[in-house]
């Protein structure tokens, strides 16, 4: 009997293993399709690639692993959402609003993020290559190790937020807010901050060579271990800034202010 028994377990196994352990509630997604307010549901790994859902109410769904691919959320309501490694390349996100939205290892490549409301939401290791953040909120945002290489956060509110260890290579932060933002070991190498208020920024070991900061306030600043070569800091206000380990844009090493 007890044979039997392994035998029919190990025949069923195929079975179970081709059921998605997490799928999305069939009810719920034509509830979605049918009204476009699906607030609360479980959205899991649901295919809505391509699918237009521009103002749809989706606060505190769980869309966690779901294809947003190219998909349209203009205006959404997305507020408190889980989108956990869901995958939202090139979609349309303008004036969404995912306030407090878990975005954590979401794909957000080449995504259209214009004046999308991010703050307090969590983007810690989030994917946005190429993403266009234009005049987006992101105060008090977790950007931690997020991926923003080529993105262009023109005029970004981005007061406050971590973003230690992020990748800003070659991204566009002119007239951008990042006052008080923590971005220790972050690399912004190539990255243009030109009108950038930068006052009171964390930036210990940041990596800024050849960056732009014309006109950039960074007075209150902390510089340490910061890697400034051949930055351009024309105009820029560095009053009150601390320089320790320093790397200058002529590549000397300021200490004026160590311990």
């Amino acid at each position: 009997m007890k044979l039997n028994i392994l035998t029919i377990l190990l025949l069923l196994t195929p079975f179970w293993s081709a059921t998605p352990l997490n799928a999305e509630n069939p009810d719920h997604l034509k509830q979605l399709q049918d009204t476009g307010e699906c607030s609360t549901c479980d959205l899991t790994n649901a295919d809505l690639s391509n699918t237009n859902l521009s103002q749809s109410i989706l606060t505190y769904a769980d869309l966690s692993q779901a294809n947003l691919t190219q998909a349209t959320l203009s205006d959404a309501n997305l507020k408190y959402a889980d989108l956990i490694n869901a995958n939202l390349s090139n979609a349309d996100l303008k004036n969404a609003d995912l306030t407090r939205a878990f975005l954590g290892g979401a794909d957000l490549t080449a995504a259209d993020l214009r004046e999308a409301k991010f703050k307090t939401a969590n983007l810690s290791n989030a994917t946005l290559i190429g993403a266009n953040l234009t005049q987006t909120q992101l105060s008090l945002a977790n950007l931690s190790e997020a991926n923003l290489s080529q993105s262009i956060l023109t005029l970004a509110e981005l007061r406050g937020a971590d973003l230690r260890r992020a990748n800003l290579d070659k991204a566009r932060l002119n007239g951008a807010n990042l006052k008080a933002a923590n971005l220790r070991e972050a690399n912004l190498s190539n990255a243009r901050l030109n009108n950038a208020n930068l006052n009171g920024a964390y930036l210990r070991g940041a990596n800024l060579s050849n960056s732009f900061l014309t006109n950039a306030d960074l007075r209150e600043a902390n510089l340490w271990d910061v890697d400034l070569s051949r930055a351009n800091l024309q105009d820029a206000n560095l009053t009150g800034a601390v320089f320790c380990n320093t790397t200058l844009p002529d590549r000397t090493i300021s200490n004026r202010d160590c311990p």
